[in-house]
């Protein structure tokens, strides 16, 4: 790569208002959004089982003499029961301040859960049990804190929860935030033509430019976020080990520790910055339209909306893929027809932005470099 040509544009990125707006409100949302999750008691303790535990006794109370009769139902009304026995337990290790005994008895809530799919709760038909998908992720998060001998901590509020938290919901907008920043790629080279006319380059030079700046404006943001994250929430509601269990899918759902998932967290956003640069590069070419070149994306983006029945079919299609979350907890991979983790996930966004890149050079290539 050309240094002059990578030194003028990584200038104009720098100056760039709207990439350092973007960068900032990045750091200062991932930091402080913990005084929000303290508000509003964000998965705080039996809180986030509240909902469920009324849910069970209304669907306990359907159940009559006659219903009783027939084993199928009577075998859903004893699972019930044994729920709503636990998750007094939850409430009451909850209000005692005793670790343990929340654990234990979320672990045994969780177990009966999804020992009531075996019938698919016959009888309790608007019972609002969570997937269970769902349910197993809770499960190996809980299996892992017994095996490590880790307390378990009844809050998003703390460092290492929040940081789990965090990187859940940032993972959910980092292709917009990615999007946004790369949205205008190509049309540098239309709106500074006094600043690159006269610096040679090559299509190699662009593209590898863009990964660079464009990695850069999304990684250090998202590193300074992380650790300031987990500072910031350390420091005022207490700190946990980095050991910590986070939810990871790979050919089965598992948990591993904290700083393994971030590891492997930015390893994916690296992937994913290098499409959406991809996929913003050719849009550019294309349209000529920043705003234009956003909507397609999110277009595309939209396509991993669809129901599971259409979305598990398009498996080979990017959009599934893009939210980094879901990819590392197996939400994707109970959605589709093949075992979607983290290594699928960006092999198939770096065979697209293969794709489109090639696709760039040979628009480009066939109409002209505009300098």
């Amino acid at each position: 790569m050309r240094s002059q040509y990578f030194q003028a544009t990584f200038r104009i990125a720098r100056k760039s208002k709207k990439n350092m707006l973007l960068a900032v409100l990045l750091v200062f949302c991932m930091i402080f959004a913990v005084l929000v999750v303290e508000k509003q008691k964000i998965n705080d303790g039996y809180r986030q089982w509240r909902d469920y535990n009324e849910s069970v006794h209304v669907n306990a109370d359907y159940f009559s003499s006659n219903l009783l009769r027939k084993k199928d139902y009577k075998q859903t009304f004893n699972n019930l029961n044994k729920q709503a026995e636990y998750l007094a337990g939850v409430q009451n290790g909850e209000v005692f301040d005793s670790p343990q005994d929340y654990l234990q008895n979320s672990k045994k809530l969780v177990q009966t859960m999804l020992a009531g799919y075996q019938n698919n709760y016959r009888g309790a038909s608007t019972l609002n049990v969570p997937p269970k998908y769902q349910l197993q992720q809770k499960l190996v998060v809980y299996d892992y804190l017994y095996q490590h001998h880790l307390a378990i901590v009844m809050n998003s509020k703390e460092s290492s929860t929040y940081l789990i938290y965090i990187l859940g919901l940032v993972g959910m907008f980092l292709f917009f935030y990615v999007l946004f920043i790369a949205s205008d790629s190509w049309m540098i080279n239309l709106s500074h033509p006094t600043l690159l006319k006269n610096i040679p380059y090559q299509i190699r030079d662009e593209v590898e430019g863009k990964f660079i700046i464009n990695l850069a404006l999304t990684l250090l943001p998202l590193v300074i976020g992380v650790l300031g994250s987990y500072l910031f929430a350390g420091f005022k509601n207490g700190f946990n080990s980095l050991n910590y269990p986070a939810v990871l899918y790979f050919g089965k759902i598992s948990a591993v520790p904290l700083w393994l998932y971030c590891l492997l967290y930015l390893v994916y956003a690296v992937v994913l910055v290098m499409f959406v640069t991809s996929l913003a590069l050719l849009l550019n070419q294309l349209t000529h339209s920043v705003y234009l070149t956003i909507f397609i994306a999110a277009l595309v983006y939209s396509i991993s909306l669809l129901p599971g029945s259409i979305a598990k079919y398009l498996f080979f299609l990017p959009s599934a893929y893009l939210n980094i979350s879901k990819v590392l907890d197996g939400t994707v991979a109970s959605q589709s027809i093949i075992p979607a983790n983290w290594a699928v996930g960006m092999t198939i966004l770096l065979v697209w932005a293969v794709v489109l890149v090639i696709w760039f050079r040979h628009l480009v290539n066939q109409g002209g470099v505009e300098k």
